[in-house]
C-alpha cells in the first residue's frame, strides 16, 4: 500500500496518514531514521525551555553535542532534498562552532534556530510526495537483480530490463513490470530460436515468440537424427525450455491486458515474474546472446 506521510504541528510526529497514487520512489525514505532526530530536537527544544532565562549561556560540552546532533539532521535533510533546513542545520553548527568559553552562545538564540528549523523542515516535507513500499515487496526495489545472476552472466543486455521490471513489481506497476519482461524474454527467445539452426529465426526477420514455439515443437516431433545439432547435443534441456517458453506464454496471454486501458492484476504480474526468470535461468545455463 502507498502512503503519503503527513503532519501537523511537528513535523516529525506524524498525526495523519493519507493513501495516494503509487509513483516512482527515487529515493528511499529513511522514515525510522528522520523521526528519531525529530524525537531529539524535541527533547533539545524541551531542555532550552526549562532555562529560567534566554540570555542564559550554554556549555561547550552542550555546544559540542549539538554539532554531533544537527551534523546529522543536515545530512538527512540533503537526502531529502530539503535545503532550506539543511541551511538552518548549518547556521546552528556554525554558532556552536565557534562558541569558546568567552563567547559561548544564548540559550535564547539556539531555541529561535530550533523553532526556525522545524518551520522549514515542515514546509519542505509537505513540498514532497512520500511512498511506502510494504516490506513484502521491498526486496524487489532494495534487490532487484536477486536471483538473477545466471541470467545476467549470460545476458548481459537484458540487466536494465530485469531491474525495471523489478522495481516496477515492488511498485505495484504491474503493466510496465510485463513490458520490461516481454524485453527480457526477447534475449531469450532470440537465443533458443538459433539453437534451431533455421536462417529464418533470427532477428532481421521480425522473431516472434509464436514463430520459435511453433518451430521449437515441431523440432522435438523429429527424429533424433534430424534434429539440430545442439538439440542433438541435449534434448532434454531443449524440451524443458520449449516446456517453459510455453508457461511464460499462457502466463502472458491475458486477453484483458493487450487493450489500451486494460492492464495486469498483481497476481498475473507477480505469475509472469516468476515463469520469466524460471525460464531465463535455465536458458542461461546453456545458452548466450
Amino acid at each position: 500500500m502507498a502512503i503519503y506521510l503527513t503532519h501537523l504541528a511537528c513535523p516529525f510526529n506524524w498525526t495523519a496518514w493519507q493513501i495516494t497514487n503509487l509513483l516512482e520512489l527515487m529515493k528511499e525514505f529513511r522514515a525510522h531514521a528522520l523521526f528519531g532526530d525529530g524525537r531529539r530536537i524535541e527533547s533539545l527544544a524541551s531542555l532550552l525551555r526549562s532555562f529560567e532565562k534566554p540570555a542564559a549561556q550554554m556549555n561547550q560540552k552542550r555546544c559540542k553535542a549539538f554539532i554531533n546532533i544537527f551534523k546529522r539532521i543536515g545530512q538527512g535533510c540533503e537526502h531529502l532534498d530539503l535545503p532550506a533546513s539543511k541551511e538552518s542545520c548549518d547556521e546552528i553548527i556554525s554558532l556552536c562552532s565557534k562558541a569558546d568559553e568567552g563567547h559561548l552562545p544564548k540559550a535564547g538564540d539556539i531555541q529561535s534556530l530550533f523553532t526556525e528549523l522545524n518551520k522549514r523542515i515542515e514546509v519542505e516535507l509537505k513540498a514532497h510526495t512520500y511512498l511506502c513500499v510494504p516490506k513484502e515487496q521491498s526486496d524487489f526495489y532494495k534487490n532487484p537483480l536477486k536471483d538473477w545472476q545466471t541470467t545476467i552472466a549470460a545476458f548481459p543486455k537484458a540487466t536494465h530490463d530485469i531491474e525495471e521490471a523489478s522495481k516496477c513489481l515492488a511498485l505495484r506497476r504491474n503493466t510496465a513490470c510485463v513490458f520490461h519482461l516481454m524485453r527480457v524474454m526477447g534475449a531469450g527467445v532470440t537465443a533458443l530460436g538459433k539453437s534451431l539452426n533455421e536462417p529464418t529465426l533470427n532477428a532481421s526477420h521480425n522473431l516472434t515468440w509464436d514463430n520459435v514455439l511453433r518451430r521449437c515443437a515441431k523440432e522435438l516431433e523429429k527424429p533424433f537424427k534430424e534434429m539440430s545439432p545442439l538439440w542433438q547435443s541435449d534434448t532434454q534441456f531443449y524440451a524443458t525450455a520449449t516446456t517453459k517458453l510455453f508457461a511464460v506464454k499462457d502466463a502472458w496471454r491475458n486477453p484483458n491486458a493487450h487493450e489500451v486501458g486494460d492492464k495486469y492484476t498483481d497476481e498475473e504480474a507477480e505469475d509472469i515474474y516468476r515463469t520469466v526468470r524460471s525460464f531465463m535461468r535455465h536458458l542461461a545455463t546453456k545458452l548466450k546472446e
